[in-house]
């Protein structure tokens, strides 16, 4: 694997997919390209929402659906590759298809890919996608994560102690040329200090346009939603009677949704401190919007849906992890998170947090067991998706996950 793929952040949006853990890959054609996998199957012990929850229900203990991917990695000539990830994700599409897929040029620290992007203000990013999941400590991702794949182009450089990255997309994972749904544009960078410390910086941007009237606003193309950065991805918790989180009841919709990603601008810093055995990073961002979901029946609150109100939207947001390894095969892990819902007529019960208390054991080389508990307090207008505007939600649980890479 090149410089290019293991430094700062850009090997942070590399560990969304499996060829970031160091695997032995299956090769063909006198090594030119290579292969490997990774599969992860998790359990949750029974999360019931309570307060004032959208979709309060009994719940039960269980297993999730095993989750599984393949990477192909192409090296055309020395300057050119391809890189493709086939994953069957049955949170997000319960079909074998691309999930993640660029050509790449890449020469003297500097590189370009077109296909699929990866649209974020973040840095040092340890995420779970699928069943590329090794990268993060914890089980779930944050809910106050800005981030989603897109078409367009990244360009991207590195030294030594910086890296940077450009992005120019269209706000859709598939081919959508609906009228006024503009471009995204994202830059990004880290600078090293020094002793383990990190810096880092983000501003995202989208310009998408709606049509309005009588208070009401619809998007030309009939999409949901301009653009999935303002969602994040979705946890593998799940809760309540949805399945898909964005539809309206709770489901794995665990994610603040303040900012719909229509005409918004999202920024953020990120610091980051590193030992052999200790990590700490952390940031703060804003995320604010010319539009915002509406709902006639609660003002100020921000469910997910296809409707949009010309009203300012605004949210803050934070969050600091720490993982310690103990010795080479355990390591414990810990993450809070929160975002303060800022919006046009929001004076209270703003805010969402979440803490989650980790604990990773490495079985053998490439097998991983991880055990978490999570808990979420959603207050009224906070965003979250389990309350239902009315009062204070909140859920928790015990979760287990075992990935394997090869």
């Amino acid at each position: 694997m090149k410089k290019t793929m293991i430094a700062a952040n850009v090997a942070a949006l590399l560990a969304l997919s499996v060829t970031a853990t160091q695997v032995q890959a299956v090769e063909f054609m006198d090594g030119k390209l290579k292969i490997n996998g990774a599969a992860m199957q998790s359990w949750q012990s029974a999360i019931e929402v309570d307060g004032a929850a959208r979709a309060p229900e009994d719940q039960d203990s269980g297993f999730h659906r095993l989750r599984y991917a393949l990477t192909f990695n192409a090296q055309v000539t020395d300057h050119i590759s391809v890189f493709a990830e086939l994953a069957e994700e049955p949170n997000d599409n319960p079909n074998f298809a691309q999930d993640l897929a660029w050509i790449q040029f890449e020469k003297d620290g500097m590189g370009l890919r077109v296909g699929n992007v990866i649209s974020t203000t973040q840095n040092f990013i340890e995420y779970s996608d699928g069943a590329a999941v090794q990268s993060n400590p914890l089980i779930g991702n944050s809910p106050v994560d800005m981030i989603t794949a897109e078409e367009g182009l990244w360009l991207y450089g590195l030294s030594d102690n910086y890296t940077w990255d450009a992005v120019l997309s269209k706000p859709s994972f598939v081919t959508d040329f609906s009228k006024d749904s503009g471009y995204n544009f994202g830059l990004r960078g880290t600078v090293g200090l020094g002793n383990g410390f990190s810096i880092g910086g983000g501003i995202f941007l989208t310009n998408a346009d709606l049509d309005c009237g009588s208070g009401n606003c619809t998007d030309p193309g009939g999409a949901p939603i301009g653009s999935l950065i303002g969602v994040g991805d979705g946890d593998n918790y799940e809760f309540g009677t949805d399945t898909d989180g964005v539809s309206g009841t709770p489901g794995r919709g665990s994610h603040f949704a303040i900012v719909p990603g229509i005409n918004a601008t999202i920024w953020q810093l990120d610091a980051q401190y590193e030992t052999d055995n200790f990590k700490l990073n952390a940031y703060y961002g804003q995320a604010q919007d010319d539009y915002s979901w509406a709902d006639s029946s609660i003002a100020g609150y921000r469910p997910v849906s296809a409707n949009f109100t010309e009203q300012d939207s605004e949210v803050s947001f934070m969050s600091v992890k720490a993982k310690y390894n103990i010795n080479n095969t355990v390591y414990l892990a810990a993450r809070y998170s929160q975002s303060t819902n800022e919006s046009t007529g929001i004076s209270g019960d703003d805010t969402l947090d979440r803490i989650q208390l980790g604990l990773g054991y490495t079985i053998e080389e490439n097998v991983l067991l991880k055990l978490e508990y999570v808990k979420q307090t959603e207050e009224a207008f906070s965003g979250g998706q389990a309350t239902d505007g009315t009062g204070e939600a909140e859920w928790d649980g015990i979760v287990a996950e075992l990935s394997v890479t090869f």
